[in-house]
């Protein structure tokens, strides 16, 4: 891992409200082990990937997946807290065709980047409402 990524790790760790000998229970590891594993100047202990996922739960923090994604150009999404706010399908595929068009409507008239972004962001939004709609039909679940 490159070494921002490792600093990175280690100050999500400290930063954690929880207590770091309860992180290391929780992933499986002795304390003393993964101190050493989180830090960058130990050349003689490593943290493996796969400790990753585990640790950034047990921390309930996103920061080194923000990170890789933005190393690679994307950003992070989350999809918690996405529920549908209109009582039918329909009418929440119809929010999100309003979202387009206010958003292409603000791009063809050279609106102000910060407009047009604020509108990029509710239809990213509206977007995900229509996928959860979609999702909890699907599964055959009453919403």
């Amino acid at each position: 891992m490159p070494k921002g990524i490792q600093n990175l790790i280690l100050e999500m760790v400290q930063n954690c409200p929880r207590p770091v000998k309860s992180i290391a229970s929780e992933v499986g590891k002795p304390y003393s082990t993964l101190m050493r594993e989180l830090d960058p100047e130990d050349r003689g202990a490593k943290l493996g990937v796969e400790m990753l996922l585990p640790l950034m739960q047990a921390c309930d923090s996103t920061l080194p997946l923000r990170y890789l994604a933005e190393e690679m150009g994307y950003r992070v999404a989350s999809v918690r807290d996405i529920a549908p706010d209109k009582p039918t399908f329909h009418e929440e595929l119809l929010d999100t065709y309003q979202a387009l068009v206010e958003y292409h409507r603000a791009m063809l008239e050279g609106r102000p980047v910060e407009y047009v972004a604020k509108w990029r962001e509710v239809l990213i939004r509206q977007l995900k409402e229509d996928f959860a709609f979609y999702v909890t039909r699907r599964n055959g679940e009453d919403v």
